[in-house]
């Protein structure tokens, strides 16, 4: 029957199903129909509105043909949007079966949703990863559903028990009035074949020419009737159809009971049941006879479980949206995920401080404190893997330095839902650019919202001590980075006991006899037998971190108890206590368990590999996280010979991948270091970076720590190599960790003597530092880049003199960082230094004398000299086609940069030539994909566009798009570069939304990149404004073309603006919209301006000069206006980049704002 029409606050119960069959037989069991509400206009979902008992239920369908867990996800957030009162969901539906000898699943059988271990009753199983015994490992987990349901369920199975079913009434009510829907197929169509066999290719739905001895034998039933099985239920967004998988994944996750497709969208955020009728049994022999009748089982066990769920419990829950509005899925980045034995003790009260008794959400905050190696990280892990569902939301944050705290909780913010912090925040990326003090500060906000009340966050290793105030420049007051706010749980792990303060303290102690030979024998990986462990054990004392490493120690060198005891005994003296009796800052540690246990480690690391103990001492110079052994191969291939001798330890594990792979490995069979999460490299704990550290005497110190810097600075990669910026990003941690020793280590290797060996070693330290300066400059730390060519420039200067290659070498460096800067006279400075030091040192024609000489006409070019830009490249040219032969790289980047001026001059036939002569060049000598090869590609589409080919110009800015996508990435500067070009293309062919799509895409890549008034930005604020003339938005343009001036004027000066193309282009865009808008003064003057300039420039004769003439000609003509017809020409010689400007309808004459744009640019009208 109908009833009226209810409001939809009144559901509370919201039903999804994946196929149409599903959602007839959840039709066919409501009690009520009820009339449908109206839909929003933008409500892609098609409802079924009713009752069941005392419930209103909101039915709704997947769309026809689209299934999985991402459609699921879709339909259950709009559901949740229109009926804003839903308490909890019911996924109902078919699915395909597992039968085991374990669990005798049948076609018609239901199974349900149920939590087991750390399931919460669903298993995506396509999200996790294959590790190296072939084990496949899920990652993180799905929520379990609400109390409520689970309840309920605990009743049905009950009710099952006890022979109180209502299940087959529903059904037969279901087969009386839809025999198509409730009616049992047989059990002589339910065939269960051997896993291995697949369904025949001609064979019908009813496997009637399969083969019938592959089927499995099972014992008979008492009759038809389904039965209801409890369990986990596997969820991906392919179809299971293969049997072999089916069982191989269902043992390896555990033992599931059915496959399905949509559950895995839903559990996080729309907290439900699933009840699936099984259909098939997910193999090869699927096949929809059974849907029918599987998808009514399914319908009549969830009007079952709603039967036993009274109204008035319903009404008491959370609604769906408000409980997962703040969720965030859980992470395991950054959470240590090892070996970890039961403490139920110290669990236990971890639990009773930090979950929240019913009705009481004030906040909570447990300081945990103890000894270093005692376990505190591993109990923090443990609790918040194990109660993750306990809370919306989980932080967890690195707190071994101020520092480091900032950074992962400005990570945390990408994680955030989208709205709920600032989408520039959201985006932040450690090392490219960003407020980070902002990025926090959101963060917190976020954390203090009044209804976002049940997240954990999670501080880990507060280990420094903040009060000596300016002792140690990594420390802080872990409470200026809580919120201030009265919810949330908040858990610190620290050895300072002063921090108990904050809140509730636990200290975490050694443990018990019994739970010390549990860890011990969880990493031993045997029984550790009473009477000869006990004496070793107790000289452990129930430290953690120490029973974990002699256990290793032991399982990985097969030493015995009673030698381990006789080493730990003897060994503690003479490993641990120097000869001179200083202090050493691991001694404060109970008995010197973990000192000592370390020592003995590494006494017998060195013994067996002297490459990886020295491997571990080195580490302890660098960051402990993401060694890998690229980087000391690519420092290896630029040591000099006499340095590769000193270090013949290290050249053995650089210049050999598998030497190396052993001697972490050995390192690794102590877990001394572990494989980072992502597998990229490796890391040391924190505690043994730092007692690796202080093993060392001050010559080692001295001397490891120059080679340090070494390492980083060598590795820095060059330009043209695969994915240098994802070499640059993880060698930066590294590099500022050599930083705080750079100028000690100039000092001592100067002051060490004057020998030819130690004068080599020198210089490779400074070239080293040299290459920081590299790295610093490509990630935009500009002033970092600076202070590292200074120091190389004064090191160089006192040691090798002024006029020294190695000095010129850097003060040619500066140059290229100050015109990176828009510093041009300081460029200009340097050059010029740089060139008169070559020539006198090496020869006018030497290559080190060529390269700067290119490097001078560029910065001509730029500065719009390009008569004497020509001049440095014609040189450059002619003596590298002498030195080094025509068809040589660098040879060939002057031709290219030839091209690029000629271009600009407007002598576009002799570009090309340079443009092909390039692009031969670098094909043959790079290869197509190679990034120098694709710059030449950028630059002929350059041309061809300016030629009028528009389609081989696209061809071009394409291949060179994608190539430099591929190699370098989508946010590099010289992909933004061709995606800016390819909007001037589609400008050109009037596809103007595209074009917007492409500067707005520059635009924001290279604000990021670069900053907002770096020329390169300029220049696609130049081409946005030239768009918004085409568009027809003047005034959007004119703020375009003002900001684009403006922003050249800062950059290059007053003095060379009006020389400078790109400015001068500007100035022309501006006059034209001047003139669009009937400020005729205004735009005479910048016509002027742009004519003076390119006469400057180019002379007389070019084309633009004689456009512009045209254009202030047209005035006179006009009664000092020019013709939609004049307009459309005046803009048409536009330089690349920009491209032709069509005309635009007049508009009403505006205020003027040409004299304030004119006097804030220094500039008069003529």
């Amino acid at each position: 029957m109908t009833t009226s029409i209810l409001r939809a606050d009144d559901y509370t119960v919201g039903w999804i199903c994946a196929l149409p069959i599903e959602m007839a037989a959840a039709k066919a069991i409501l009690d009520d129909h009820h009339d449908g509400l109206p839909l929003r206009s933008h409500d892609r979902n098609i409802y079924a509105l009713g009752r069941i008992g005392s419930h209103n239920v909101v039915l709704a369908c997947l769309p026809a043909g689209v299934t999985g867990t991402t459609s699921a996800a879709v339909v259950a957030n709009q559901m949740r949007s229109d009926f804003t009162s839903i308490r909890f969901g019911l996924m109902v539906g078919v699915g395909g079966g597992v039968p085991s000898t374990k669990t005798d699943i049948r076609l018609g059988d239901v199974v349900i949703s149920k939590p087991e271990g750390r399931s919460g009753g669903v298993i995506q199983y396509d999200f996790g990863k294959r590790v190296k015994d072939s084990r496949f490992v899920i990652n993180g987990s799905l929520n379990k559903p609400p109390s409520l349901l689970l309840s309920a369920v605990s009743n049905l199975h009950m009710n099952h028990f006890l022979g109180e079913t209502k299940l087959l009434v529903y059904l037969s009510d279901i087969a009386s009035r839809y025999p198509q829907l409730g009616s049992c197929p047989g059990i002589q169509h339910d065939k269960l074949f051997d896993a291995e066999y697949d369904h025949e290719e001609d064979g019908d739905d009813l496997c009637t020419r399969c083969d019938s001895s592959r089927l499995i034998s099972r014992p008979g039933r008492d009759g038809d009737d389904p039965r209801i099985h409890y369990g986990a239920i596997a969820s991906g967004n392919q179809v299971m159809r293969d049997g072999i998988t089916r069982d191989r994944l269902s043992a390896e996750l555990g033992g599931v009971l059915c496959f399905e497709m949509e559950a895995a969208g839903l559990m996080n955020d729309f907290p439900c049941l699933v009840i699936r009728g099984i259909c098939d049994y997910a193999d090869s022999h699927k096949n929809k006879v059974w849907q029918p009748y599987a998808a009514a089982t399914a319908a009549a066990c969830a009007k079952e479980i709603l039967s036993l769920i009274p109204a008035a419990e319903v009404v008491k829950t959370e609604v769906v949206g408000e409980l997962r509005k703040y969720h965030i899925p859980f992470s395991l980045k950054g959470v240590p995920a090892g070996k970890f034995a039961d403490r139920p003790q110290d669990t236990e009260a971890l639990e009773r401080a930090l979950i929240s008794r019913k009705g009481d959400r004030r906040r909570r905050i447990l300081v945990v404190h103890g000894l270093g190696g005692v376990g505190k990280t591993q109990l923090a892990a443990g609790f918040a893997r194990r109660h993750q569902h306990s809370f919306t939301s989980v932080f967890w944050l690195d707190g071994s330095s101020g520092g480091s705290l900032k950074q992962s909780i400005a990570a945390c913010a990408s994680r955030i839902p989208a709205g709920q912090v600032a989408k520039t925040n959201r985006m932040y990326t450690s090392g490219q650019g960003g407020d980070l003090d902002a990025v926090v500060k959101d963060v917190l906000r976020w954390l203090s919202i009044p209804d976002n009340r049940d997240w954990l966050v999670v501080v880990d290793n507060v280990d420094r001590d903040y009060r000596p105030r300016g002792e140690d420049p990594d420390a802080y007051d872990v409470d200026d980075y809580l919120p201030k706010v009265d919810h949330g749980s908040v858990l610190i792990t620290t050895r300072l006991t002063h921090l108990g303060q904050l809140g509730e303290r636990w200290e975490v102690k050694k443990v018990d006899k019994d739970r010390a030979r549990a860890i011990f024998e969880t990493w031993y990986e045997r029984e550790a037998g009473r009477g000869e462990s006990d004496e070793l054990l107790g000289l452990l004392d129930g430290l953690p971190l120490a029973l974990a490493q002699a256990a290793a120690y032991m399982s990985e060198t097969g030493t015995s108890f009673s030698t381990y005891t006789r080493l730990y005994k003897e060994q503690w003296r003479d490993l641990m206590e120097p000869q001179d009796g200083r202090h050493m800052p691991l001694r404060s540690y109970s008995n010197g368990s973990v000192a000592t246990t370390w020592m003995i480690s590494y006494t017998a690391i060195r013994t067996r590999s002297e490459a990886a103990a020295n491997l571990l001492l080195l580490w302890a110079h660098l960051d402990n996280k993401s060694l890998w052994h690229g980087l000391l191969a690519a420092a290896s291939r630029r040591l000099t010979i006499t340095a590769r001798r000193t270090l013949a330890w290290l050249q053995e594990i650089a210049c050999n991948e598998m030497e190396f792979i052993k001697a972490i490995g050995m390192l690794r069979s102590y877990s001394l270091v572990e494989e980072m999460h992502d597998q990229t490299g490796y890391a040391t704990h924190p505690v043994v970076h730092q007692w690796a550290l202080h093993i060392q005497d001050d010559g080692q110190r001295a001397e490891l720590s120059w080679v340090a810097i070494a390492v980083v600075g060598l590795a820095v990669p060059d330009k043209d190599e695969r994915k240098y910026w994802e070499t640059q990003v993880r060698l930066l941690p590294h590099a500022e960790r050599c930083e705080k020793r750079i100028e000690e280590a100039i000092k001592d290797k100067f002051e060490e003597g004057r020998s030819n060996e130690q004068m080599k070693e020198y210089e490779v330290l400074l070239w080293a530092v040299h290459g920081l300066g590299h790295l610093y400059k490509d990630r935009g730390k500009l002033e970092d880049a600076e202070k590292m060519y200074v120091r190389v420039l004064e090191g160089c200067e006192k040691a090798l003199g002024a006029e020294h290659t190695s000095t010129l070498n850097t003060v040619n460096s500066l140059g290229n960082l100050y015109k990176h800067r828009g510093k041009l006279d300081e460029a200009e400075k340097m050059y010029v230094r740089a060139l008169e030091g070559y020539e006198k040192a090496l020869g006018a024609e030497h290559t080190s004398t060529l390269s700067t000489v290119n490097n001078l006409g560029n910065l001509y070019k730029h500065r719009g000299k390009l008569d004497e830009a020509e001049k440095m490249f014609v040189r450059a040219l002619e003596g590298r086609e002498k030195a080094l032969g025509a068809e040589h790289t660098d040879a060939l980047d002057t031709v290219n940069n030839l091209g690029n001026l000629y271009a600009d001059r407007g002598k576009l036939d002799e570009a090309e030539k340079m443009f092909v002569r390039a692009l031969e060049g670098r094909e043959k000598a790079l290869r197509a994909e190679h990034t120098s090869t694709l710059n030449t590609v950028n630059n002929l589409g350059l041309l061809y566009a300016d030629r009028g080919k528009l389609d081989e110009a696209e061809k071009m800015y394409v291949w060179a798009l994608e190539g430099r996508e591929k190699a370098l990435g989508a946010e590099h500067t010289s992909t933004l570069s061709t995606v800016n070009n390819l909007g001037s293309l589609y400008k050109l062919r009037g596809k103007l939304d595209e074009a917007e799509k492409m500067y707005v895409r520059a635009l924001e890549g290279y604000e990021k990149a670069l900053g907002a008034e770096h020329t390169w930005t300029l220049d696609t604020v130049h081409n946005l404004g030239l768009l918004y003339v085409d568009r027809g938005k003047l005034d959007e343009a004119e703020k375009m073309f003002v900001r684009a001036l403006e922003g050249y004027e800062r950059a290059l000066g007053p003095e060379h603006i009006a020389t400078f193309i790109p400015a001068l282009n500007t100035m022309w865009g501006l006059a034209f919209v001047f003139n669009c808008q009937d400020r005729v003064e205004d735009a005479r003057t910048f016509y002027s301006k742009a004519l003076s300039g390119y006469r400057q420039v180019a002379g007389d004769d070019h084309p633009k000069c004689q456009t512009l003439r045209d254009s202030l000609a047209a005035f006179g003509k006009e009664g000092d206006k020019t013709s939609a017809a004049t307009k459309r020409g005046s803009v048409q010689a536009h330089s690349q980049p920009q491209t032709i400007v069509d005309s635009v309808a007049r508009r009403k004459p505006s205020t003027s704002r040409g004299p304030k744009i004119l006097t804030r640019l220094g500039l008069k009208r003529t």
